[in-house]
């Protein structure tokens, strides 16, 4: 098991992984990969929700949380996920 982490902006269509300690499937950093729009994760944070529970992620399954960040006027600006691979 590992924890891996990702810090994302938000471009007003996509989750953009700037910060991560994930790795794709070629075992190169995730870093500026786009959050999957069919993920459950990007469901809730398009509607300023946290998401908990199972997801995908370059092949590995992991419990996952992620929380939406905004700006002072509640503008969806970006993201934190957090999970444990299983």
């Amino acid at each position: 098991m590992s924890q891996e982490s990702s810090i994302f902006k938000y471009d007003g269509q996509d989750f953009i992984r700037m910060h991560t300690t994930l790795r794709t499937e070629a075992g190169e950093s995730a870093a500026e990969t786009k959050l999957d729009r069919n993920s459950p994760g990007y469901a809730a944070l398009i509607q300023k929700r946290s998401f908990t529970g199972e997801v995908t992620l370059f092949g590995h399954t992991c419990d996952a949380n992620y929380a939406p960040l905004t700006d002072h006027d509640g503008r969806l600006t970006g993201a934190l996920m957090v999970c444990i691979q299983k």
